[in-house]
């Protein structure tokens, strides 16, 4: 599909400096769309200006789309939609603006006539870059992805919002919450709530590093299907094998890479476990007495340790300690500061200290250099980072995470590419049923049972007294990061913790 110019001599904006305008031209041909304002909304959705100093997500109200109407030329139908947002408001016509004017078919210009008049203080000329479809080109070949799910786009009142994030803070003795919600690889809103710090009295903002306890082991899954993009690795393959560490148990039954992505491997947390975190033993060690003789893939056993390995799979396939090989190949390339070692956080007092039910405090901002801890075990040994580490804000997370509800890429980072298309279907798909969810890889997956009428994919997280959660819908690529310092533990009928269900479905009731 060819890109030309509109006749623009009619082209006229006006606008205040508060004012940002967002415009979209897509080919009817390519998708069903009639002229209707609710589908129409769907275009306009998660469009943050360049021009925003502050970042600040622009499309909140419904204010600013006055009217719109379908242009009709003689090379296809089009329809156009504009928000003019925080004052003002827009038309779209097609009609011109100046009497004078000769339309594109008069003056033998292709493109698209779109006349857009407003109120405000300054008039500003604008270019409108319009699809123009040939006749030996298919329509429609370059338009514009539109999520799976017809989803309309709701503007929340985000006072009204963030008092029932408080609400729920408190009612769930959260002492900071940080909060991420996108759409179709766009942040469309934060929220930060509580201290990060008690005796201080250090806010939580939207720069606050959590500890994503479990959360970790979603996000390390990406570095372990990066090696199955590269062809190191396989899903169904047997992982003893391909690593060279010992899974296989006393009865010799093959455990394959998707047994230790799901807990279904016949693994547990033994005591070897947690005396390892002192007497670093080396990962063969602590294996060997925490095989459980399950046949892998027919018994799902929760194990930290199990998903731990991922850590040495990767350092023994790639030659790089875990958290250098995270840094490079997931968080670097995002451009974002989020670490499994605290050395490589730039901000260290922007780490949330954490506190336990049991009184203890967990000083992060003041922990040492974990990197040389963990590099103290050997390469090839890592069971202690991948599975509960990630030092990350609630931003970079949802960030990250657009990548799992979409393609594998990430819009907001350029539209880098973390994982191919194959490797995220692989990660969700059901591969075991375990009464309340399926799992993924390293995936739940809750059919209707966290938000009605929808698929939710993601992980929680829970350890030293802090509740975290990552989930999302792929049908609309929308979802949610919640993080957060101390939570009660409390769990509803659903195997969910409490305050992630409820911090779900009130930020799906607003948005989505």
């Amino acid at each position: 599909m060819q890109f030309a110019k509109a006749n623009l001599q009619f082209g006229v904006l006006h606008k205040t400096s508060k004012n940002y305008m967002v415009i979209f031209i897509m080919p009817q041909k390519s998708r069903k769309y009639d002229n209707s304002l609710e589908k129409m909304k769907r275009m306009v959705y998660n469009k943050t200006s360049r021009e925003d100093p502050g970042g600040n997500v622009l499309c909140r109200k419904e204010k600013g789309i006055e009217t719109m109407k379908m242009l009709r030329t003689g090379i296809g139908i089009f329809a156009a939609a504009a928000v003019l947002i925080y004052s003002g408001c827009v038309s779209i016509d097609d009609r011109t603006a100046d009497p004078g004017h000769k339309s594109a078919a008069e003056s033998g210009t292709e493109g698209v006539e779109i006349v857009i008049t407003g109120r405000g203080t300054t008039t500003e000329s604008v270019e409108v870059i319009a699809p123009v479809v040939t006749d030996n080109e298919e329509a429609g070949s370059e338009a514009l992805p539109l999520p799976v799910r017809d989803t309309p786009v709701k503007f929340p009142d985000l006072t009204e919002l963030h008092e029932k994030y408080e609400k729920i803070r408190t009612d769930n003795d959260v002492y900071g919450l940080g909060i991420a919600v996108f759409r179709d690889g766009d942040i469309i809103h934060t929220d930060a709530l509580g201290l990060a710090d008690i005796d201080r009295e250090i806010p939580v903002t939207d720069e606050t590093h959590f500890r994503a306890a479990s959360v970790s082991k979603l996000i390390s899954t990406i570095g372990i299907m990066q090696l199955c993009d590269e062809g190191l690795l396989d899903v169904d393959g047997d992982i003893s094998e391909a690593a060279g560490i010992p899974y296989t148990n006393v009865y010799g039954d093959e455990v394959k890479l998707w047994h230790i992505l799901t807990h279904t491997a016949g693994i547990t947390d033994s005591d070897y476990f947690e005396m390892g975190i002192s007497a670093r033993y080396d990962i063969e060690t602590v294996l060997e007495h925490s095989l459980t003789g399950h046949t892998p893939g027919t018994y799902y056993n929760y194990s930290n340790f199990g998903a731990g390995t991922m850590g040495a799979i990767i350092e023994r396939k790639t030659d790089r300690f875990f958290h250098d090989y995270m840094r490079e190949n997931v968080f670097d390339p995002l451009g974002i500061n989020a670490s499994y070692v605290i050395d490589d956080i730039e901000d260290k007092e922007s780490c949330a200290v954490i506190y336990d039910h049991d009184g203890e405090v967990f000083n992060v901002p003041a922990w040492g250099r974990t990197a040389a801890y963990y590099e103290s075990f050997g390469l090839g040994n890592s069971y202690l980072a991948a599975q509960c580490e990630l030092l990350i804000t609630a931003h970079d997370l949802a960030m990250t995470g657009t990548a799992l509800a979409g393609d594998g890429t990430v819009k907001s980072a350029g539209d880098v590419r973390l994982l191919s298309e194959k490797a995220v279907e692989a990660m969700h798909k059901s591969y075991f049923h375990n009464k309340t969810f399926d799992m993924g890889l390293n995936v739940r997956i809750y059919d209707g049972t966290l938000v009605d009428g929808r698929v939710m994919y993601g992980h929680p997280g829970n350890a030293l007294g802090a509740i975290c959660g990552l989930y999302y819908d792929r049908s609309d690529h929308t979802g949610v990061a919640i993080l957060t310092n101390h939570c009660n533990l409390y769990i509803n009928n659903n195997g969910v913790y409490k305050m992630l269900d409820e911090v779900v479905k009130t930020t799906y009731e607003a948005f989505f």
